[in-house]
């Protein structure tokens, strides 16, 4: 039996449900796995935090079942919050912003800025840039017309602070016929496909689509296999038991036939690596292929650590097109494990799990040593 060495609390957005907060499943995981390393897991909202940050309405998962209590705050914050309400997020905003003054509690790890400001910030390092596809913010039609014009006629727009594949658009015109195509999912992530014929009518569907939403614009990269479906390569980077950065897994996600986007939120599967890869390059332009994406991958951490503060995990997310050129596409403070779990390699699977525990123990290991 492990000693209890303190209290993780895991603060999750609110969703119209049993029980009342998302990722129900992971931290249903993490509180039975907590007992194994002397951690209690709470789950909390945003808005079940007291004002004066001295205790939580939280949720406790007890003989099966989830009970909610008056609880004192958690020695550890981890968000897993992917805000869709702007209540939330200002309640969240405000107590995370607590957190560096805060000396009876610590956050498990930042989040990373918009994807703008990570791009620009990785630009400036001379290991990376090479494998960033040229980017800006959409300004609307002269960006689009610009980058279309510049890029063989394709475009591929997405929002700067969005995830899994949402409100994602590319674009493509046929400057003979004058038709316009676009391609792309929406806010619930449904599949939306429409044909233009002429740029006037694409801009005003396009600036209907983007509106409200601060958008970054790429070239479109091609980044299909033999068998015609998009997929990446996504890399989950996190600390483990000693505060150190390992890499937790590698595997291939393929997007569902006739989909833009790798994601699995969009119908996609997760496989193993070095047998996709070997599929489409083979075996041994695959192994140099992962080899970059590892090596990137290791650099990538210490580097945003160093402008944005001090991070727990990221899912790093990398293309390669039809060429085999590698390309940094995102990097998630925030990642999922589905694909993890699915690529079939239990091992990381178990480590996915519990290296946010273990990181967690080493947090509290190091809190208690400044204390005594």
């Amino acid at each position: 039996m492990v000693l209890p060495l303190g209290t993780l609390g895991i603060m999750c957005c609110s969703r119209e449900d049993s029980p009342p907060f998302s990722n129900e499943g992971y931290c249903r995981k993490l509180s039975v796995l907590g007992k194994k390393y002397g951690i209690q897991v709470v789950v909390f909202r945003p808005a079940d935090v007291s004002l004066d940050r001295t205790h939580i309405h939280g949720f406790i998962y007890k003989e099966g079942a989830w009970r909610q209590n008056r609880l004192p705050f958690p020695d550890i914050v981890y968000d897993r919050c992917l805000y869709r309400s702007r209540k939330e997020f200002r309640l969240a905003a405000s107590l995370l912003s607590d957190s560096r003054d805060a000396r009876d509690w610590t956050l498990w790890s930042r989040s990373l800025p918009g994807k703008w400001q990570v791009f620009r910030m990785l630009s400036k390092e001379p290991d990376v840039l090479p494998y960033l596809p040229p980017t800006g913010i959409y300004r609307g039609k002269e960006t689009l017309i610009k980058t279309l014009e510049s890029h063989g006629g394709e475009a591929f727009l997405k929002p700067k602070g969005g995830s899994q594949g949402k409100n994602t658009l590319y674009v493509r015109v046929d400057r003979e016929s004058g038709i316009w195509a676009v391609k792309g999912r929406d806010s619930l992530n449904r599949p939306v496909e429409r044909r233009f014929p002429s740029d006037a009518s694409a801009m005003r569907w396009i600036g209907d689509f983007t509106k409200n939403r601060t958008y970054i614009i790429q070239p479109y990269l091609h980044l299909q296999g033999r068998n015609g479906r998009s997929f990446d390569t996504r890399v989950l980077m996190q600390k483990n038991e000693k505060g150190l950065w390992m890499q937790t897994g590698i595997v291939v996600r393929e997007g569902a036939a006739g989909s833009m986007t790798s994601n699995l939120h969009g119908g996609g599967k997760a496989l193993p690596v070095l047998p996709y890869l070997s599929g489409q390059f083979g075996a041994e332009r695959a192994e140099r292929l992962t080899e970059v994406i590892r090596r990137l991958s290791e650099k990538i951490p210490p580097i945003l650590e160093s402008h944005f503060g001090r991070l727990g995990e990221l899912g790093i997310d990398f293309g390669i097109d039809t060429k085999g050129n590698v390309w940094l596409l995102e990097v998630n403070s925030k990642p999922g494990r589905t694909s993890i779990r699915q690529a079939g390699d239990p091992d990381s699977a178990v480590l996915a799990s519990e290296n946010p525990l273990r990181y967690a123990r080493y947090l509290l290991l190091r809190q208690l040593r400044r204390v005594n």
